[in-house]
C-alpha cells in the first residue's frame, strides 16, 4: 500500500465523517423546527439519535491523526483475516482474527458494509503498526476505507 491510497481513503473517510456530522446538525435544526412549529419541547427526547449520527464521524476527526502516524511510523504489511465467529458485528464493531495468532482479535470500532463484503471477498487486510498500547491503522486493499483499529486479548 502506498502513501497514495492512504491519501486515498483519508479524503474518502474525511468525506464520510463531514457527511455524519451534517446529518447530525441537520436532523437538530428539524427538531428544532418541529418543536416551534407544534409548540412542543418533547421533540428534544430524540437528541440522543442526533447524537448517534454524529458519534462516527466525530470518532473519525479524533483518531485521524493517530492513524496518519501510525502511517507514518510503521510500514503497511498485508494480514490474513476472518471474522469472528459469534462477533461478526456487534454493534457498529467488528472482531477479526488474524491467520496464525492464538489469542488475539483486532478489533475495529466502525465498519461499513462495503468494508466488511472487502474482507468476506479477499480475507486481507492491510496494517500499519501496532504501537506499544496495540493500536493499528487498518486499510482495506480494494475498498478506500480507513480506520483506527485495537489489537485485544481474548
Amino acid at each position: 500500500m502506498g502513501e497514495e491510497w492512504t491519501r486515498r481513503c483519508l479524503v474518502r473517510a474525511d468525506r464520510r465523517a463531514v457527511g455524519f456530522v451534517g446529518l447530525a446538525v441537520l436532523s437538530f435544526a428539524v427538531l428544532w423546527l418541529v418543536s416551534v412549529w407544534i409548540g412542543s419541547k418533547w421533540v428534544f427526547v430524540l437528541i440522543p439519535l442526533c447524537i448517534e449520527f454524529a458519534v462516527p464521524g466525530l470518532r473519525h476527526f479524533v483518531c485521524r491523526r493517530k492513524v496518519r502516524r501510525l502511517a507514518e511510523d510503521y510500514a503497511w504489511h498485508p494480514v490474513s483475516v476472518s471474522f469472528v465467529p459469534g462477533r461478526t458485528r456487534i454493534g457498529r464493531q467488528a472482531y477479526l482474527e488474524t491467520e496464525g495468532s492464538d489469542r488475539t482479535f483486532l478489533r475495529l470500532p466502525e465498519m461499513p458494509e462495503r468494508a466488511r463484503e472487502d474482507v468476506r471477498r479477499t480475507g486481507k487486510l492491510w496494517l500499519a503498526g501496532p504501537d506499544d498500547r496495540g493500536r493499528t491503522a487498518v486499510l482495506t486493499p480494494e475498498t478506500p476505507f480507513v480506520t483506527l483499529g485495537r489489537v485485544v486479548i481474548r
